[in-house]
């Protein structure tokens, strides 16, 4: 007889087209009916998420206890175990990891119980780079329900899901989360009996915004439990669902497309999102770093877990997508913005306690100590600033700066503007390359003299060309006209900002949509006569040109939008910063930026722990911190600071800055999407800041480079006060070019470090991590995530991801 599995819930969002107060409320009353229930039937109720069990806690400690005890008794089952249902396309891994695990302390902690299936019901599609995280964080299993049959064909609805690195876990799509009102037992029989395995599960319980089970759907079910003739329907857990079955069907891929204008929809809180990633990976680095060498007092955990809450409540699946009211988006930057806050305190915490070991400062000495988050030596162009000893008010002389090494070697640089804006010589903005130790402070020397103003002439050229590399910028159009590396012309006419029209739906939800986000591409002009907040600019002027780059902005403009773009064409590498500033001023529109690419290979986007192919046909992409093609012996990449969507046709790559679409605004069937009587709100109004490294790395070098975009080396003037402060020896290396440190930490409660290590390639890696003067050989299979724990001198694999 069939076996059905009856997994009753109540989808809850702590956040939506509500605030999260009234997401309280709904848990709250949600919980307290269930537990109501469990007193008259017998029934198992399944609910997961940390966030909401916490409200739980906090505001109806009695109920909480109640829970407890039906846990205990079989009647309450902890399903998923992560910390909330985050969206499953944007997170990096590591953001994945910590989802997990901070989810499965807190429900052991409380509970005594790891679900060993992870459910994300409600995001819209699931990055591959999931499997091998949930193997490796101990669970067996996954239930999900988007992307629907019509937008991703499956060869089963129950399959074995195949990670990157060959892992593999059991998976269901399930059609639906719940089931409405009164109606539970007649809509269970349909969905069980229409499925075509002899053990299958449904999903039921009013939900999306809780509700859960009522007295009169308990009671219908209970009598077709008794009646069925066709199948034994069984009040269940996912985990006895998955016991029970053995897929044979395979799917190797990310679960996608689904709903694409979430990749794009509230570009400032993709954009915290990720520097929020990187600044909390950076700060753990610096900590450990000096922990490590024993100038730490206390490592700081509880900060940082208040740091990593802010992250995963952000990374929750309406938020991060921009699908949340007005109200929703400014809790979500909220969230973002104090975890941004307290891990700079931690990184300058960190910064401090290295810098005492460092030697007072010389007289007339201004030192430059920079931190470098990286395993290895890494040569990078550093700014920093800072102030003269006094106001020079005098006109006949100007300070100039000589720049030292620590072996006091004279060190190239450029003065460029600093960030405020006094027409006094007093404060100093200087770039220059830095030659940095890894994981470690490296010192560099400032020394002041003045003496007669030399005459500052731009020489206004547009074109470099240091006989490998030559970029030239377009003084007609503004854009970037070519950019060649040893005789290769990569890109022809780059940079170009274009419109699309697009609607108000932030999730795009249209057939259409699937296909293609936008339509009717039409390009922004350079601007004649800048207008707006870029009055009295030239259309296109040379802004810096030193020793270390070549400066150059543009101003654009299309419809009601304006914008900035910004060429740093570096003379010491082959790379070129392009930072994109938008005015946006225009609804139902999507605005890119698109780079024609002028060689031939794969597309190629970095997902968690993992570098995936991606689509050509127009079909919107998402990926993390860059998008490239590999033509075999070298790829072309574009690294960038925090945006998810692009497109890829007609050799050319579109990357999803902005969309002007309505919040909230969620089609249903065919009637009007948005109310055309009154003003609604509109999101991504007004200005955005973008970052973007365009280079030709190899494949092997895609991960390293994309980190070291993101993950900058910190440092400033400082003048290091007395102290006899002896570090101690501490190093970290990798042996070889290829894995990276993706997170250095010290282990959650207790004595240990614990280093996450990737290898982003598709080839296997023999290598070894030396840490604390211990070397432990590693083997890497292709895209293969490790973690490796230093504890009482000795360093261990371990097989499972540990926090």
């Amino acid at each position: 007889m069939k076996e059905i599995h009856l997994i009753c819930n109540a989808h809850i969002d702590p956040i939506w087209q509500w605030d999260w107060q009234e997401g309280v409320s709904a848990t709250l009353s949600t919980f307290q009916s269930a537990v109501n229930l469990a007193r008259d039937f017998d029934y198992i109720f399944c609910h997961n998420e940390v966030t909401v069990y916490k409200y739980v806690e906090e505001y109806a400690p009695l109920l909480f206890e109640e829970i407890k005890a039906l846990i205990k008794a079989g009647k309450w089952h902890i399903i998923g175990g992560w910390y909330l249902q985050p969206d499953c396309n944007m997170p990096s891994g590591e953001s994945f990891v910590r989802q997990i695990r901070e989810g499965h302390r807190y429900f052991k902690e409380k509970f005594g119980v790891t679900p060993k299936t992870a459910i994300n019901f409600d995001p819209f599609g699931h990055t591959v780079g999931l499997v091998q995280i949930i193997k490796k964080c101990g669970q067996d299993s996954y239930i999900f329900m988007r992307p629907y049959s019509h937008e991703m064909k499956l060869p089963a609805e129950q399959f074995i899901w195949e990670g990157l690195d060959g892992s593999e876990i059991k998976a269901w799509r399930s059609p639906s989360y719940n089931t409405p009102l009164g109606k539970a037992a007649e809509t269970v029989a349909r969905r069980g009996l229409r499925q075509p395995q002899d053990v299958v599960a449904v999903l039921w319980g009013v939900g999306n915004h809780g509700g859960g089970p009522s007295r009169k759907d308990l009671a219908d079910i209970k009598a077709l439990q008794e009646r069925s003739t066709e199948a034994r329907f069984i009040h269940s857990t996912p985990e006895a669902f998955f016991e029970k079955i053995n897929p044979v069907d395979r799917v190797n891929s990310s679960l996608l497309i689904s709903m694409p204008g979430c990749y794009t929809s509230m570009s400032r809180i993709k954009r915290a999102h990720a520097k929020l990633e990187n600044e909390l990976w950076t700060a753990e680095k610096m900590l450990t770093a000096a922990h490590a060498r024993g100038l730490l007092d206390c490592y700081p955990e509880k900060e940082i877990r208040t740091v990593t809450e802010d992250l995963l409540n952000a990374e929750f699946h309406d938020v991060l997508p921009g699908t949340v009211i007005q109200s929703g988006e400014e809790n979500g930057l909220c969230l973002l913005h104090h975890g941004l806050l307290e891990a700079e305190r931690l990184k300058t915490k960190a910064y401090f306690a290295l810098s005492a070991a460092e030697p007072p400062a010389a007289e007339g000495e201004f030192p430059l100590l920079i931190f470098n988050p990286h395993p290895y030596p890494i040569r990078e162009n550093v700014e920093c600033e800072f102030v003269l000893a006094d106001q020079n008010w005098e006109e006949s002389v100007h300070s100039a700066v000589t720049l030292l090494d620590k072996d006091g070697n004279p060190v190239k640089y450029q003065l460029v503007k600093e960030e405020s804006n006094l027409n006094l010589d007093w404060r100093k903005r200087i770039v220059f390359e830095a030659e940095l130790a890894p994981l470690s402070m490296t010192r560099y020397s400032a020394y002041i003299k003045f003496e007669e103003p030399k005459e500052q002439k731009q020489e206004g050229n547009l074109v470099f060309d240091d006989g490998r590399k030559r970029v030239e910028i377009d003084g007609k159009t503004g854009l970037l006209k070519n950019y060649t590396v040893n005789g290769v012309n990569f890109v022809e006419n780059g940079f170009e900002l274009v419109s699309f029209d697009d609607n108000a739906d932030p999730w795009a939800m249209g057939a259409h949509q699937l296909k293609r986000l936008g339509e009717n591409e039409q390009p922004f002009t350079l601007s004649a006569h800048p207008s707006g907040v870029f009055e009295g600019m030239q259309s296109l002027q040379v802004i810096e040109d030193g020793d270390i780059y070549l400066g150059i902005e543009a101003f654009f403009e299309k419809d009601n939008t304006r914008a900035r773009i910004g060429y740093k064409i570096y003379k010491n590498n082959d790379f070129v910063d392009v930072d994109v500033t938008l005015f946006m001023g225009d609804i139902n529109k999507i605005v890119k930026l698109k780079l024609p690419v002028g060689t031939e290979g794969e597309l190629l986007g970095q997902t968690a722990f993992g570098t995936v192919p991606l689509f050509t046909d127009a079909r919107e992409n998402v990926a993390h911190r860059f998008v490239a093609v590999d033509g075999g012996e070298q790829c072309l990449a574009l690294f960038n600071d925090g945006v998810y969507g692009s497109h890829f046709e007609n050799g050319a790559l579109y990357t999803s800055l902005v969309r002007g679409v309505t919040y909230c605004a969620h089609p249903i069937a065919e009637r009007q999407l948005i109310p055309t009587d009154r003003f609604v709100k509109k999101i991504d109004q007004g200005e955005h800041q973008f970052r973007f490294r365009l280079g030709v790395v190899k494949r092997g070098e895609l991960e390293r480079r994309a980190q070291e975009f993101v993950q900058r080396p910190y440092g400033f003037n400082i003048f290091p006060t007395a102290s006899n402060v002896t570090p101690l020896p501490f190093e970290i290396s990798i042996g070889d070019d290829t894995v990276s440190l993706i997170t250095a930490k010290k282990a959650d409660g207790r004595d240990a470090l614990v280093f996450r290590l990737l290898n982003n390639t598709p080839n296997g890696v023999e290598t070894s991590l030396t840490a604390g003067g211990v070397t432990l050989p590693l083997s890497f299979g292709k895209y293969e995530v490790k973690t490796v724990v230093l504890e009482n001198g000795t360093l261990t694999e371990s097989a499972e991801l540990v926090i």
